[in-house]
C-alpha cells in the first residue's frame, strides 16, 4: 500500500496532461482550420469575383464589338434600312453595356486602356457614324468616310478587348492556381493536425488505461484491506465476548467472597476494603456484562426475549424505577407518561435503554435539577423522551455521543465513573427492535434523548403510520423542547 502511493499519481498526471494536450490540439486545430478555410474562402472570392469576371467580360467586350462591326459592315455593303440601323444600335448599346461591367471591376493594369477611355472612343464613334447613315443616300462621299473613320475606331476598340480578355485569363489561371495552392497547403496543415491529434488520443488512451490498471489493483488492494479488517473486527468481537464470558465466572467468586468476608466481621478494619471489593465487583461486573451485549450486537446476535408490551402500565413501572434511580442522583423526576397502545419488543431490554437515558440524564443534568421522562404515541409510533437541564453538548460532538466509551468533554464532572457504554448500549437495544434513538441539544440549555417504536397494528394501519413518522416526530420533539 504505501510502496504503491507515488504511482496514482503519476498516472494522473499523465491522463491529466494527455486530456490537457488533446484540448490544446484540437483548439488548436480548430484556429488552423478557421485560418486556411477563411484562406482559401478569400482568394477563391477574390478570383470568382475579380479575375475570373475579368476574363468573362473581357469576352463579352471582344464580342459586343464584334457585332457593332458587323452590323456596321451591313450597313456599308447592303442596303441601308431600318432593320440595320435598329441592328446597329442595339449592338452599340451592348457594347457600353459591357464596357461599363468593365468599369465596376476597377482594372489596375498600366497597359491597358480604362473602361472611360473605351467609352469615350465608342460613344465618338457613334457621334459621327450615325448621322452619316441618314446621309448615305444623298451624300455618299461623306458616308463612306464616316464609315472608314468608325472602322478605326473599331478596331482600336477590338485590340482592346483582345487585350483585355488576355489579361483575365492571364489573371483567373493565376487565382486558380492561388486557390488550389491555398487548398492544399489547408490540407496539408489539416493533416498534420489530424495526425496529432491521433498521436494524442493514444496517449490519452494508453495513459488511461494505465489508470484503469491501477484503480483495478487499487481496489484490489481496498478490497483485501475491507477483508482483513472484517476478520479483525469479528476477531475482536469474539475476543471481547469470550473476555466477558470468562470474566464473569471469577468477579462472581471475587464479589462472593467479599461478601462473604463483609458479613462475617463488618465492623473488622478490613471491612472497609471489603465493601470496596464489592463495590468495585459489582461495577465490573455491570461493564462487563455492557461489553458482551455489545459484542453480541456487533456480531448481529443480540437475542431479544419478544413479548407483547402493553405500553401504558409497562411505562407506569418504568416510571417509577426511573424515579428510584433519579433520586440516588441527588436529582428529581417529572414523569409525564401519555402513551398507550401495544408493542411487540423484549421488556428487561428496554428498559435498560430508557434508564440508561435517564442514568445519563440525571449524571450530567446538574444536582437537583429535574428530569423529565415523558411519552407519547401518534400514528402507530411511540416515542419515549428523556430531558436534562444540564449544560447540554456542543453541536461538534452530539454526533458522537452514542459512540462507545465516548462523554462529551462539557457534561459535568459528575458520574464520571461510568464506562462511557450507556448510550451505546441503549442504542444497540433499539436498533435490535427497529427504532431509532436521536439526541438534541444546546450547549448550556439542556439536552433530550428519545427513543421511538412502532407499536403493534393492523397492516393498512402500519402502512399509513409510516407515512406520517416523520411529521409525528418532528411534533414531538418540539414539543420537547419546550
Amino acid at each position: 500500500m504505501t510502496g504503491g502511493g507515488a504511482e496514482p499519481t503519476r498516472e494522473w498526471r499523465i491522463a491529466v496532461g494527455a486530456i490537457i494536450g488533446l484540448l490544446i490540439a484540437v483548439a488548436l486545430a480548430g484556429v488552423v482550420t478557421l485560418v486556411f478555410t477563411r484562406n482559401v474562402a478569400d482568394v477563391t472570392a477574390r478570383a470568382l469575383n475579380s479575375d475570373v469576371r475579368l476574363e468573362d467580360t473581357g469576352d463579352e467586350l471582344r464580342a459586343a464589338v464584334l457585332d457593332v462591326r458587323h452590323f456596321h459592315r451591313n450597313l456599308v455593303f447592303d442596303e441601308v434600312s431600318e432593320a440595320a440601323i435598329a441592328d446597329l444600335e442595339q449592338a452599340h448599346a451592348e457594347l457600353l453595356i459591357q464596357i461599363e461591367e468593365l468599369r465596376k471591376l476597377e482594372i489596375d493594369d498600366p497597359g491597358m486602356p480604362s473602361a472611360e477611355e473605351l467609352r469615350r472612343r465608342a460613344e465618338a464613334y457613334y457621334a459621327d457614324f450615325r448621322p452619316a447613315i441618314d446621309i448615305a443616300r444623298s451624300n455618299p462621299g461623306a458616308f463612306e468616310e464616316a464609315s472608314e473613320r468608325g472602322l478605326a475606331s473599331i478596331d482600336v476598340l477590338a485590340v482592346a478587348a483582345h487585350d483585355i480578355d488576355r489579361l483575365g485569363e492571364r489573371r483567373a489561371t493565376q487565382s486558380l492556381a492561388t486557390v488550389e495552392q491555398a487548398s492544399a497547403t489547408a490540407t496539408v496543415v489539416l493533416i498534420t493536425v489530424i495526425g496529432g491529434l491521433g498521436v494524442t488520443a493514444t496517449l490519452l488512451s494508453f495513459a488511461a488505461l494505465r489508470v484503469l490498471a491501477e484503480l483495478r489493483r487499487l481496489n484490489a488492494t481496498e478490497r483485501e484491506a475491507k477483508e482483513q479488517l472484517a476478520a479483525v473486527l469479528r476477531a475482536k468481537t469474539d475476543f471481547i465476548a469470550d473476555a466477558s464470558h470468562e470474566l464473569r465466572t471469577p468477579l462472581a467468586v471475587l464479589r462472593g467472597n467479599a461478601e462473604l468476608g463483609l458479613s462475617l466481621d463488618a465492623t473488622s478494619p478490613q471491612g472497609e476494603l471489603l465493601a470496596e471489593v464489592v463495590g468495585e465487583a459489582e461495577r465490573l461486573s455491570r461493564i462487563v456484562d455492557d461489553l458482551f451485549l455489545l459484542a453480541r450486537s456487533d456480531a448481529e446476535t443480540l437475542q431479544l426475549d419478544v413479548a407483547p408490551i402493553e405500553v401504558e402500565p409497562w411505562l407506569a413501572d418504568l416510571a417509577a424505577r426511573a424515579e428510584v434511580l433519579v433520586l440516588e442522583q441527588g436529582s428529581s423526576l417529572v414523569a409525564q407518561m401519555e402513551a398507550i397502545g401495544r408493542l411487540e419488543g423484549d421488556i428487561a431490554r428496554l428498559d435498560q435503554a430508557v434508564l440508561a437515558l435517564v442514568d445519563n440524564a440525571a449524571k450530567y443534568g446538574g444536582r437537583s435539577m429535574p428530569v423529565t421522562l415523558r411519552s407519547s404515541s401518534s400514528a402507530g409510533w411511540l416515542w419515549i423522551e428523556v430531558a436534562d437541564r444540564g449544560p447540554g453538548i456542543p453541536d461538534s460532538e452530539q454526533e458522537r455521543v452514542f459512540e462507545r466509551f465516548y462523554r462529551a468533554g462539557n457534561r459535568g464532572e459528575r458520574g464520571r465513573d461510568g464506562a462511557g457504554l450507556g448510550l451505546a448500549i441503549a442504542r444497540a437495544i433499539v436498533d435490535a427492535h427497529g427504532g431509532s434513538i436521536q439526541a438534541r441539544s444546546r450547549d448550556g440549555e439542556g439536552t433530550s434523548m428519545s427513543i421511538e417504536l412502532a407499536l403493534a397494528q393492523p397492516g393498512e394501519a402500519r402502512a399509513e403510520a409510516v407515512s406520517t413518522r416523520a411529521e409525528a416526530t418532528d411534533r414531538v420533539m418540539a414539543e420537547g423542547a419546550k
